[in-house]
C-alpha cells in the first residue's frame, strides 16, 4: 500500500512539474517548427563549436548540469541513441553555468561520449528557453526544431528514436 501511495505522489509531482515547466517557459522561447538559434560555444578542449557545423545532420541539443538528477538519467540514454544511429545524428550536451573542471570530472566518471559544450554564462540556454533541465531540442537537417522534451520519463528514449526515424 505504501508503495502505491509513494508511486502516486511521485507521478502527481512529476506531472505537475512538467505542466509548470511548460507554463513558465519564457514567451520568446524556441518552439517546435522554429529555426534553431545559432550559437558558438567552447568544447572541453577549448575549441569553438557552432551549431552550423552540424548542418545536414539531425542534432539533439541537451541542456544539463552535473547536479541535476534527471540529467544523470538522460545523458547515458542519449549517448546510447547517438551510438545506435552511428554518425547519422549528433548529440551536443550543453552544460549550463558550471566550472570546466567540475564538468570534466563528471564526463570522465560517467564515460560520456557526446560532445560537451560549455554555456558558461547561460546565454544559449536562455535563448532556447531552457528554464528547466534536462531539456532536449531535436533539430532536423535543415536547422528546424522538430521536438522539445523536458525532464525525464521512462518512454522518452522511444519518443526520441521515433522522431529521429521520421527525420532520417
Amino acid at each position: 500500500m505504501k508503495n502505491k501511495q509513494a508511486l502516486m505522489i511521485f507521478l502527481i509531482v512529476f506531472l505537475l512539474s512538467i505542466v509548470a515547466i511548460q507554463f513558465f517557459r519564457s514567451p520568446g522561447a524556441v518552439a517546435a517548427g522554429n529555426a534553431a538559434p545559432q550559437f558558438t560555444l567552447q568544447d572541453m578542449a577549448g575549441r569553438e563549436v557552432s551549431l552550423d557545423d552540424y548542418r545536414g545532420k539531425v542534432v539533439i541539443l541537451d541542456f544539463w548540469a552535473t547536479w541535476c538528477g534527471p540529467c544523470r538519467m538522460t545523458m547515458p540514454m542519449l549517448d546510447e541513441i547517438q551510438e545506435e544511429y552511428n554518425g547519422k545524428i549528433s548529440v551536443l550536451a550543453i552544460n549550463l553555468k558550471e566550472p570546466k573542471g567540475v564538468v570534466r570530472e563528471y564526463i570522465l566518471q560517467q564515460d560520456l561520449r557526446s560532445e560537451v559544450l560549455l554555456d558558461e554564462d547561460g546565454s544559449v540556454g536562455s535563448r532556447y528557453g531552457a528554464a528547466a533541465i534536462p531539456m532536449q531540442f531535436l533539430i532536423d537537417q535543415n536547422g528546424i526544431v522538430r521536438d522539445i522534451l523536458t525532464g525525464f520519463s521512462p518512454g522518452m528514449g522511444s519518443r526520441i528514436r521515433e522522431e529521429i526515424n521520421k527525420l532520417l
